[in-house]
């Protein structure tokens, strides 16, 4: 029996999104369906591709590999069959982006949408992750990059990466501190997003695993405030890892390596499952390569 290209896009969905119910959902088949075609691919390879002995189907060892493959085809494919065809898709593409992929990487996913498809209207909402992930929920959004979705039923998500975080200073502050513990927050203004946020949520865990609570806070939705804040020595905080490079080798901030590590958040593209029909599969394997590309997010969660 031959590996067919449903079989491969059956496991790689269910891979990437989790469960046969998302995976089926994506691809307007039954779970029967997805489920028949994973194991007609197991049986053919002669692995076993999931672990389903938990709630959440997770990838063996063997299934970890095989996925690198199964994407490298699907992509081929993709190109293959959308060759000739890419500048048919028009109409308008509501895209969300929080702030830190909106300054780092979002200009060049544009450029790559409006080369492959010169009629899309783009029309393009920042904010953090919590709006948009509303918005998505409300269908106000087609698609948006951010942080920890908690989306419904129509919004498919795709993990994309990690985001890492570093503590980061003023160097006119002069924290000589190493490792940055929470204890050393003591004295210190605060500044971050506003709750509920991601960044909010990973400066609270931070402080609270080392028994300092929130005090002395300053707390907006805008990152370039926060980062400014910071710059001029009013502030210290938690930034994203991806908006801080230019900054770091300037010497307008310095990182603060700390104990305990930040743990990164999960990144993802999420999107309408139902937007633009099959076109959306190439909108968001776009959007993933050109992020991929820029090297935005880590692949592991140790690389942190």
């Amino acid at each position: 029996m031959r590996i067919t290209l449903s079989q491969i896009e059956a496991f790689y969905w269910a891979a990437k999104l989790g469960s046969i119910h998302a995976a089926a959902r994506h691809l307007h088949v039954t779970q029967p369906a997805v489920s028949a075609r994973i194991r007609e691919l197991e049986n053919t390879l002669d692995v076993q591709l999931f672990d389903r002995s938990r709630q959440r189907i997770t990838l063996t060892d063997v299934g970890q590999s095989a996925l690198r493959h199964a994407e490298t085809t699907l992509h081929s494919s993709r190109q293959l069959e959308h060759f000739g065809k890419d500048r048919t898709l028009g109409g308008k593409l509501r895209l969300g982006a929080d702030e830190c992929s909106a300054n780092v990487g979002l200009t060049a996913v544009i450029a790559q949408l409006k080369e492959h498809y010169p009629s899309l209207a783009l029309e393009m909402t920042v904010d953090v992750g919590s709006v948009l992930n509303s918005k998505l929920n409300a269908g106000e959004l087609d698609m948006a990059l951010l942080t920890n979705p908690a989306t419904g039923d129509d919004v498919s998500d795709i993990f994309i990466g990690w985001m890492p975080f570093y503590w980061v200073a003023s160097p006119s502050l002069r924290i000589n501190a190493e490792p940055f513990r929470p204890e050393h927050v003591r004295g210190h203004h605060i500044a971050t997003h506003s709750p509920p946020s991601t960044l909010y949520t990973v400066v609270e865990g931070w402080l609270s695993s080392g028994g300092v609570d929130m005090a002395g806070l300053s707390t907006t939705n805008s990152l370039a405030l926060i980062s400014r804040l910071i710059g001029a020595g009013h502030a210290i905080g938690i930034l994203p890892v991806p908006l801080l490079h230019d900054m770091l080798a300037m010497g307008m901030l310095q990182a603060l390596p700390c104990d305990p590590p930040i743990p990164p958040a999960r990144f993802y593209i999420s999107y309408l499952t139902a937007s633009h029909g099959a076109h959306i599969d190439s909108v968001v394997d776009i959007t993933r390569d050109t992020l991929t590309r820029l090297n935005f997010l880590t692949p592991d969660h140790d690389s942190n």
